[in-house]
This record gives structure tokens, sequence and C-alpha cells, in this order.
């Protein structure tokens, strides 16, 4: 009962993705009405089994006139929203010295902008009702660092201090605010990286194999539930060990 999300509205961006995707169907199966929202037009292709209440929603998370669409879509089809769940994100290699201005600015956009438009879109109605619930996803480069991933591991520890600021600033509204960063997840994302360096960092893991999706709902369930109610401006790492803070 403690990961019961019944009564609750859960936007969740990102998620025709991998983790995306795993998420959105066990906030779903916890009874939470689900707004699904992805670039992708794969999400209308999600039809989680059951009696709840979902919608899909293809917007690009990146540009402000789109969030307000979505927020203002959401709010007509099921409500304003409890829990906001940031998972939408690209990853494109490159080495710094080959990066163009506009491949940085994409980047940012997509994984750091994103994340801002949608908080801030949300946060009226949070605020209004003096309870909400954001998780923002981050990731272990972040921390680590990433060879031709600049941009991105930038962008990741962007969120990490937005969320930490934000959890300090709406907590006294009852808003919390925490960030799952994920280590070496089995997802489409992962395939852009060489297999050669793949093999070598799977033995660096203690846990000796590279993460499901699967795994990422347990600790979104915790945070997103009444059963987090007093975790707040938290990261916490997914990632068999590899990295240990």
């Amino acid at each position: 009962m403690l990961v019961d999300l019944n009564a609750k509205t859960a936007i969740i961006t990102g998620a025709a993705g991998g983790i995306g995707k795993a998420v959105t169907d066990a906030v779903f199966d916890a009874g939470a009405k689900v707004f699904a929202v992805d670039q992708s037009e794969k999400i209308r292709e999600n039809d989680p089994k059951g009696g709840g209440i979902y919608f899909s929603h293809v917007a690009d998370v990146s540009r402000a006139s789109s969030v307000d669409t979505m927020i203002d879509k959401c709010l007509n089809d099921i409500g304003p929203p409890d829990i906001l769940i940031n998972i939408a994100a690209i990853s494109a290699p490159c080495p710094v010295h080959d990066m163009t201005l506009e491949n940085w600015q994409h980047n940012m956009d997509v994984n750091l902008t994103s994340v801002f438009l949608c908080t801030r879109a949300v946060l009226p109605y949070m605020i209004e009702r003096r309870k909400g619930c954001i998780i923002n996803f981050s990731s272990m480069i972040a921390r680590t660092g990433g060879e031709t991933s600049a941009h991105y591991s930038a962008a990741k520890s962007g969120i990490e201090g937005l969320s930490r600021s934000l959890a300090r600033e709406v907590g006294p509204s009852g808003i919390r605010v925490n960030v799952i960063a994920p280590g070496m997840i089995d997802t489409p994302m992962l395939e852009l990286m060489p297999q050669t360096q793949l093999q070598k960092l799977t033995k660096r893991i203690p846990l000796r194999r590279i993460g499901n999706p699967r795994d990422i709902i347990g600790l979104t369930l915790l945070l997103a539930s009444d059963a987090g109610s007093y975790i707040t401006g938290q990261t916490f790492h997914i990632n068999g060990g590899l990295y240990m803070n």
C-alpha cells in the first residue's frame, strides 16, 4: 500500500524509450492516471493493460509552446498533475573539438531545458494544492564524465543542480524533488557505445551485468509514493556499483 498511486495523476516524458516505457507501465500498474509524453509517434503504440486511465501525447518538450500545449491537454483530459517524471533525453556522442554550437545547444535543449520547461509548467498546480512530486532523470556520467559526451554530461550535471535548488525552493509548498541517475542500462542509447568499451565497463561492475529498465522501477515508485514522503533534494544512483557515491 505504501506505493499505491491511486488517485494521483502522473506526467511522464520520454515515455516511449526503454526506461521511459518501463517506468510508465509501472506507474500505471500502481494505480496512477498516466499522461505519457514522447517526441516519437511510438508513444501511441504503448497501451498498458488494465482498466486505468492512460493518455498518450506526442510533444517536443524542449519547446516552450509544445510544453504549454502538453500541460493544457493533461489538465483537460485527466486533471492537474501530482507527479512529474522527466526522462526525455538524447545522446549524440561527439568529441568537443568536432562539436558545433548547434549540436551543443540541441543537447542542452532536449536534456536540460526540457526539465526546466516541464517543471515550470506543473509547479503552479502543485503549489496551489501544496503537494507534488518531481523526479528528474540524470546519469552516472554527470559524476564520472564520459568520452565524447561532454554536452550530455554537462546537461545531466545541470539537472542535478537544478533539482537541489528546486527542492529548497518548493519544499515549503509540500513539493518533493529528487533525481535518479542510471548507469549502464540496456536501452537503445547504450547501443551507441562501442562493444569493446561496453565489455570492459561490464567487467568493472561489481554486480557483473548491464542493468535492465525494470531495475529502475522500484526506486521510482518509492520516490513517487507516500513511502518517500520525507525524501527530497537527493540524487540516487542505480548502476550495479560501477559508481559509488
